[in-house]
């Protein structure tokens, strides 16, 4: 009787691993299954909305959104409006000014369109403006450099690029954070920054630059000018 208890016994446990090992299985494929339902619907809303960026700033080129402390004021801003709260900016600066006000008539405007067709933007409010920047820099970078030229040969120094970007940008534009992240990201395409040097740094140097050689490059800008005339 002993014996037969035993193999009874066995026999259930062996009913029992099986069922665990089924159960496990299943588990594990429902996991795979739901990571990859996942992967898809991210897939779909990466599309949605890279497909709806590049759309959207074919309509309009925002450049002063190429700033590091604008940057930072909108990811605010898309946060507190996630949350139902209202966000304010202390530091405010002229394209401070311009992007908060963009924010209010336009970019608030596009959220909505995003949501419309599905995108959640809670959560994902700095994958939207990691996003938006990347397509605007991109299209900035294209813009500027169809206007501007390739204008550094090889052999020239970080100084003598700068000098020619002085030369060809306008006086009023030549700090101008579309233009800046243009010149950045042309001078790191050349080899003569590194890409751990950041805009701000960049920017600093083209100052004490301007500063020294402004009369120069004026002068040359002018020759060239004048020249075109015959």
């Amino acid at each position: 009787m002993l014996k037969a208890m035993k193999h009874k016994f066995h026999q259930k446990k062996s009913v029992w691993a099986e069922e665990t090992a089924k159960r496990i299985e299943e588990y594990a494929e429902q996991q795979r299954l739901q990571s990859v339902e996942k992967m898809q619907r991210e897939e779909e809303l990466n599309h949605l909305l890279h497909h709806e960026i590049e759309k959207y700033l074919y309509t309009i080129h925002p450049s002063f959104l190429l700033n590091p402390d604008v940057v930072r004021a909108l990811h605010n801003r898309l946060i507190a409006r996630s949350q139902g709260r209202f966000s304010v900016s202390l530091h405010v600066t002229s394209e401070m000014r311009l992007a908060l006000d963009f924010y209010n008539s336009d970019l608030s405007v596009f959220v909505r369109l995003l949501e419309k067709k599905g995108f959640q933007l809670k959560g994902n409010e700095e994958r939207v403006l990691t996003a938006l920047l990347n397509k605007l820099s991109e299209n900035n970078y294209r813009t500027y450099l169809e206007r501007y030229g390739d204008f550094v040969d090889e052999n020239l120094s970080l100084q003598d690029a700068i000098y020619k970007f002085l030369e060809r940008v306008e006086d009023h534009n030549k700090y101008d954070s579309g233009r800046l992240d243009f010149l950045h990201k042309y001078l790191i395409n050349k080899g003569l920054l590194m890409p751990d040097f950041t805009i701000k740094k960049m920017k600093k140097l083209v100052k004490s630059f301007d500063k020294v050689y402004a009369d120069d490059y004026k002068v040359t800008r002018l020759e060239k000018r004048m020249h075109e005339i015959g």
